[in-house]
């Protein structure tokens, strides 16, 4: 299958350098879900052909597609239930693909893992890869080292699998030519508009057909159950408000802050890195670092050479810049060198196990705790914030207390001097905005529970709720009676509907028979309106009547017809008069731009089309 032969042919390139910093940066994202995998793999899922997906693994992709969604959706609460079917289906997918590369004898062994894992900081000691390192980084994770280790294997077979089916996907020049031009296409129609209240004002209806089409349908008739809250909100955020902090308290602080504060020397550092890959050894790069330092000795600027030679893309942009160290920073070589440099020096080659680099003393920076003017409104903010915190803790066990031993929320306020606020019934879909959250909605609406007694809901950790449901009235069906207008309006809507597509079907069953659009137009009192070199993107039409349009056969230009409804009913009845080609010419860019879009979509399809026949090829057993 097409992305084995690549896949192998990637395993000693930088693609893998790439992946590996993305897979890292993922586990380190995906925050919330340490203590899932003290367990080990056990409590299997599903099993995909040979492979199973255990409750770890099933907990790890919640996290990692609950992390994914909040950064592209901050603020969204994601339902568990739509959570937990995306993340099983995202693993069966995946799990299909490792099936079928172990079955393809493309194994990743701990060796290669490793040397992987060697071009991160964080794994590196004395210039080597340590194991110790990775171990404790997977532990400070929530990870058992072994766990961490298939994780990363898994991923990075994947990732691998994927980067190269992308690279393999090439568009030809003419391919991109032609699919411009075709995007930039422009037709030509005359269309007449044929008004939808020509047909409603036809409709006619009897008392049988408004019954029949209510006790058909009524479903869409019900009155929703509706509730009428109690409520008092409780929010750290707000009682910091009200909590008043001395300068006694701000003193002590301060002083605290002076007793540990951090005042080692800090270096600014820049470097000059070069790979060591096929194409350059170790004696090469130490060739090359020695020339660079020779033309700055002779006076050429540091950051200009960083833009000419370093083979580090994220800091060349920063004119080199590797940030501060305390002495425990960098990798040793650097720091034992930097033990002995002044602030300007330059020193290297620094050999490390995959690079070799050039690095430069930028300043010397000397911490100093500030002042307790400049502090003192930080430290205010810090201590209020704890008082609060703490204060919100208490009444959290305080209202919990009061509610389980009462059955009135009034009672409550009383008790606490907390003023109380009661809503208006309201349906689910309306609920109020500070009552509008899935943990507080699921309480008031389900009938499952008896929610007529006080109830404390924490909303998030340092928020809650305390509410009653005072009121609740179950959902019923409305009668006729009181929903006829809207059953009428539906009644009219239908069979307008149908009107409508039955002239438009005759219409053009006429057109393609030799009536013209002209003569049409004349028997139904309106007019023939033209839109010259109409595009893919235009706002003129409904998409739906654009693509429409673009779908019909150039061949068949003043004699191809077709039809769409427009936003308020009407129908379009139009003809296509002619297709116009954009003559510009590409400049390189465009086409560059062009190229890339059409590759990337052409990678997507095939890694679909081939995540799928993997799918489809293997037996997928779930024990859920």
């Amino acid at each position: 299958m097409s992305g084995i032969q690549s896949i192998r042919n990637s395993l000693t390139g930088n693609i893998t350098k790439v992946i590996v910093v993305a897979i890292i940066i993922t586990f380190i994202g995906s925050v919330g879900w340490a203590g899932f995998f003290s367990q080990g793999n056990v409590n299997s899922i599903a099993r995909v052909g040979d492979q199973d997906i255990t409750n770890a693994d099933l907990s790890f992709e919640l996290s990692s597609q609950q992390f994914a969604l909040n950064e592209r959706f901050p603020g969204q609460e994601i339902e568990d239930e739509i959570l937990l079917n995306l993340s099983t289906e995202v693993l069966i997918g995946k799990f299909s693909v490792l099936d079928f590369l172990e079955n393809s004898n493309l194994v990743l062994n701990d060796d290669f893992i490793y040397k992987q894992l060697s071009n991160e900081d964080q794994f590196v000691e004395g210039g080597r890869f340590s194991k110790d390192r990775f171990d404790a980084f997977a532990r400070s994770n929530g990870f058992i080292p072994s766990d961490y280790l298939q994780r990363v294997r898994e991923d990075l077979l994947i990732n691998l699998w994927r980067q190269s089916i992308a690279a393999s996907g090439i568009v030809t020049k003419s391919e991109i030519l032609d699919s411009y031009q075709l995007a930039e296409q422009g037709r030509d129609i005359s269309f007449i508009r044929i008004p939808a209240k020509k047909f409603r004002e036809e409709v006619s209806y009897t008392e049988e057909q408004i019954e029949s089409l209510y006790f058909e349908n009524q479903d869409s008739y019900i009155d929703p159950a509706k509730a009428k809250v109690a409520y008092i909100s409780i929010d750290a955020e707000n009682l910091k408000k009200e909590i008043e902090v001395s300068d006694e308290e701000i003193l002590l602080e301060y002083e605290e802050y002076l007793t540990s504060f951090d005042s080692t020397p800090r270096k600014s550092v820049s470097h000059i890195m070069l790979n060591l890959n096929d194409s350059r050894n170790l004696s090469d790069a130490n060739e090359l670092i020695d020339s660079i330092k020779q033309k700055i000795d002779k006076g050429e600027n540091f950051s200009d050479l960083v833009n000419q030679f370093s083979e580090d893309e994220p800091t060349k942009e920063l004119e080199g810049s590797l940030g501060e160290t305390d002495g425990t920073m960098f990798p040793a070589e650097f720091e034992i060198a930097l033990n002995s440099m002044k602030e300007g020096d330059v020193y290297g080659p620094i050999e490390l196990l995959s690079s070799v680099h050039l690095i430069k003393l930028d300043q010397i920076i000397q911490p100093k705790p500030d002042s307790l003017e400049t502090q003192s409104d930080a430290i205010r903010d810090q201590i209020a914030s704890i008082k609060s915190e703490e204060e919100f803790v208490n009444l959290l066990d305080s209202y919990s207390d009061l509610a389980f031993g009462s059955d009135s929320i009034q009672d409550i306020a009383i008790q606490v001097s907390k003023s109380l606020t009661t809503t208006e019934l309201f349906e689910k879909e309306n609920t109020p905005d500070e009552l509008n959250i899935n943990s507080l909605k699921d309480f008031i609406f389900d009938r499952s529970v008896d929610n007529s007694f006080p109830e404390i809901v924490e909303t998030s950790p340092l928020s809650a709720v305390l509410l009653q449901v005072v009121e609740f009235k179950d959902e019923s069906q409305l009668a006729l009676d009181d929903v006829r207008t809207e059953v009428e309006e539906a009644f009219i809507s239908i069979e307008t509907s149908k009107a409508s597509q039955a002239f438009i079907n005759e219409a053009i069953t006429s057109l393609n028979n030799d009536v013209t659009l002209e003569r049409l137009s004349k028997e139904n009192d309106t007019y023939v309106e033209t839109y010259k070199d109409l595009k893919r993107d235009s706002s003129l039409l409904p998409s739906q009547a654009v693509n429409e349009i673009f779908s019909l056969p150039r061949s068949k230009i003043t004699s191809a017809y077709g039809s769409s409804v427009a936003q308020n009913g009407d129908y379009l009845l139009y003809r296509l008069d002619n297709v116009t080609q954009n003559k510009d010419q590409l400049d390189k860019e465009t086409l560059e731009s062009v190229g890339n879009f059409l590759e990337q979509q052409k990678s997507i399809s095939e890694l679909s089309e081939l995540q799928a026949l993997t799918q489809k090829g293997v037996a997928v057993e779930r024990y859920n």
